[in-house]
């Protein structure tokens, strides 16, 4: 691994790097010599843990490089330019190039930082909590009407998430968002026909492509609503899969956010052990082992892996 936080002897080209992937993400003209330094060690920081299969490490330290340093939106422009010079690193080296997809999550994960420390005061009073909990509230009464048990599973599926997120060693935070994102996950059905809904059987062609255009309506209702706008994702996206094979955008693999897979896992196994119409509940044991034959393909690994966890420590 290149020795990055050895400046004194590091090449010109790579100090201009820094400076400027530091500059550009909004540091300030000259950054002073200390964001240079924290700026590679944060790259060499993120490369080992990549080279090391540490992803889910690198994401939790650096939110806690984001509470440790002052001032924070100065931080997480230097952990953006650390991602910065850290892909040509990764592209570099043939056993790394794969690591290069757990970078965009990791960025991804950056960019949520930058806007929950941007909403920071807003969120950090009580009426801003408030707020959220009253736009949650009234998208799961509007539920609640259209189809209880789409309701009921909705709630389930918020539990199963924040249980997934503290398995995967998440901050509270992250742990809340998840939650949050299994809760609002189906919104969209709200508009979707109750014969398709409670229909006593499987459903006809037609009517699964009635049903899949609650992931998009839910989508443009969630982001009618600006404080929950962050929740667009998971109302979208949980029917995407890890193969490229899901729906409505065919996103894959890390293209998909890391609580949005989430929930995608917490969805599948709340539906299977839930009792429909037309089948009988599966157990937990069985639905776990539907996970795990198709993770990999629909379902991320590591959360089918604490999905495990979670319904092993249950029982």
């Amino acid at each position: 691994m290149t020795a990055l936080l050895t400046l004194g002897t590091a090449d010109a080209a790579l100090r201009g790097e820094l400076t400027a992937a530091i500059v550009s993400k909004g540091y300030g003209p000259k950054p002073p010599l200390l964001a240079t330094v924290l700026a590679a060690g944060f790259s060499d920081r993120i490369v080992g843990a990549l080279e090391s299969g540490g992803f889910l490490e690198v994401v939790a330290w650096i939110e806690q490089a984001c509470e440790r340093y002052a001032p924070r939106r100065q931080v997480i422009s230097m952990l953006e330019a650390a991602c910065t010079i850290a892909r040509p690193i990764l592209r570099s080296r043939a056993d790394l190039r794969a690591a290069v997809d757990d970078l965009a999550t990791l960025e991804h994960a950056l960019g949520r930082a930058i806007e929950r420390y941007a909403q920071h005061d807003m969120r950090s009073t009580d009426a801003g909590l408030e707020d959220i909990e009253g736009a949650m509230a009234g998208f799961l009464a509007r539920l609640d009407n259209a189809d209880p048990a789409s309701a009921e599973h909705s709630r389930a599926v918020g539990l199963w998430c924040k249980r997934i997120a503290r398995r995967l060693a998440l901050d509270d935070d992250e742990c809340t968002f998840a939650a949050r994102s299994g809760l609002l996950h189906d919104v969209g059905k709200t508009m979707t026909p109750k014969e398709i809904l409670q229909a006593p059987r499987g459903l006809t062609d037609q009517e699964w492509n009635v049903m899949r255009e609650h992931t998009q309506i839910g989508a443009a209702m969630i982001r009618e609503v600006p404080l929950l706008r962050p929740f667009t994702s998971a109302a979208r996206w949980h029917h995407e899969r890890l193969d490229g094979k899901g729906y409505p955008d065919k996103l894959a693999a890390r293209e998909i956010p890391l609580h949005v897979r989430i929930v995608t896992v917490a969805d599948c196994f709340n539906a299977m052990i839930g009792r429909r119409p037309y089948r009988l509940p599966m157990s937990p044991s069985a639905a776990l082992e539907q996970l795990v034959t198709h993770r990999g393909t629909q379902f991320d690994p590591m959360i089918v892996e604490a999905m495990s966890d979670v319904v092993e420590r249950a029982d």
